[in-house]
């Protein structure tokens, strides 16, 4: 007979570290945006919009805390109904910004439904998995989960967001594993990724380096495979041609290989060239630009390479504890561009240090480790899988962010959650993190 308001009484707790590590990133969050925007013009109304973002955020964190997660898996289609309007509206009444179309304006404050559409994706795709969890052995999870996410990656992609777009095949990834999709399967979706990622990188690494191939050369003829439809089909062929040519050495040397496993392969690498020669066409020359610095970082230091150059001197310039919070000299003196959103982990490492530097780090770790430990021990499972969807978005947007504020990767545009100014991405990192919190409080729900 006790053990009923026991359990009723375990229901309204929050996880104590989980609680604490979000709102310790806060108060990190706000003094590093009240010390990188305080050179900008607009300094008032920045903090004026940042701290109104946050409060609703808190807001939001509350309610979704509070209110029954299993709720968006019973409603799925209102939840992906929701997504599908909101990426079509900023296509058609959005503002465009730096040659985005991203922001829906609503009065002073602009909204950027991309980053709640990324929240919907991982609600989506735990509600999909968990209902084939008898099938996680089955190709058609794969391809189920792949279509249901296609067209709000094509809507992102329309916008043109290749930035956000980056981060959704990663959470895409992690939820299948997590999920416990066969290992095959995981390979085949790995290659297409890999293939497609590496074609654009490829190509602009070859255009700085060998920017006039020999005509009739082999490198030509891979560099007219980003200009010419035509070419690009001549290399599937080749593909296939190499692929047949495998087949019939394994059936000369009686290796017993399935034909229907040089077939996928052959289909998966295919779709990842394909894919990656069509982003590679729809990168505009500021992206190309970002690539090219982060491949040969000192052809372009006042130009492309500007942003990662100012942000290692920033970093480095910080030694130990740091200049002091508003002194540091980069960021005060206007020498780091996007200092407020992008590089605000520069800002912290040159006013605050190493040791404020690692400080973010082991915050978001713990942030990290505890939504892992309330996705293990939720109630059911799509719980977990909603869990690990979101430690995949901020441990991706983490890494991505710091690895590009240290010259680690090109620079993508992804801020740092819950510490970046910008609050469309505040209010949606606090509503998945409430969406957690709740999780972890229906762990001991009867109901």
């Amino acid at each position: 007979m006790t053990a009923i308001p026991h359990s009723h009484g375990r229901k309204s707790r929050l996880d104590g570290i989980f609680l604490g590590t979000l709102l310790s990133l806060l108060v990190v969050g706000s003094l590093a945006v009240l010390s990188a925007a305080r050179p900008l013009p607009y300094y008032h109304q920045a903090l004026e919009r940042h701290f109104l973002a946050m409060l609703f955020g808190l807001f939001i964190f509350a309610l979704a805390a509070n209110f029954a997660y299993e709720a968006y898996e019973d409603q799925f289609w209102v939840v992906y109904g929701t997504v599908i309007f909101c990426l079509v509206a900023v296509l058609i009444f959005g503002t465009v910004h730096k040659g985005h179309r991203s922001w829906i304006q609503l009065g002073f404050f602009a909204f950027q439904p991309s980053e709640f559409a990324r929240v919907g994706m991982v609600l989506i795709l735990a509600s999909i998995l968990d209902k084939r969890a008898l099938k996680m052995e089955d190709i058609s999870t794969v391809f189920m989960s792949l279509a249901a996410i296609l067209p709000i990656v094509a809507l992102i992609v329309k916008q043109p967001d290749f930035s956000m777009t980056l981060t959704l095949f990663p959470i895409f990834l992690s939820m299948l594993f997590c999920a416990g999709v066969g290992w095959e399967h995981l390979a085949g979706f790995m290659v297409v990724s890999i293939a497609a990622a590496a074609m654009p990188f490829l190509y602009l690494f070859l255009s700085v380096y060998h920017p006039y191939p020999v005509s009739g050369s082999f490198l030509y003829f891979f560099m007219e495979v980003f200009r010419s439809k035509g070419a690009e089909f001549a290399l599937l062929l080749i593909l296939a041609a190499v692929f047949g040519v495998a087949y019939y050495v394994n059936f000369l040397m009686r290796w017993r290989l399935r034909p229907s496993l040089f077939v996928v392969f052959w289909f998966l690498l295919a779709s990842g060239i394909v894919g990656g020669v069509a982003v590679s066409r729809k990168l505009k020359g500021y992206q190309k630009s970002r690539f090219t610095a982060y491949i040969n970082p000192h052809s372009d230091i006042h130009g492309a390479a500007y942003h990662v150059h100012q942000s290692q001197i920033a970093i480095g310039s910080g030694g130990i504890v740091g200049k002091g919070l508003f002194s540091g000299t980069q960021s005060q003196l206007g020498f780091l561009p996007e200092r407020h959103t992008d590089f605000i982990y520069s800002v912290i490492g040159e006013e605050t240090g190493f040791l404020g530097a690692v400080l973010v780090i082991f915050l978001y770790a713990a942030m990290i480790w505890r939504i892992a430990g309330i996705g293990f021990n939720a109630r059911d499972r799509y719980g977990y899988l909603v869990c690990c969807g979101v430690g995949a978005m901020f441990a991706f947007d983490f890494i991505l962010n710091v690895g590009m504020c240290l010259g680690l990767f090109p620079v993508a545009g992804i801020p740092l959650p819950l510490i970046s100014y910008g609050g469309s991405s505040l209010m949606a990192s606090l509503w998945s993190l409430g969406i957690v919190a709740n999780v972890g409080r229906r762990k001991y729900a009867l109901l």
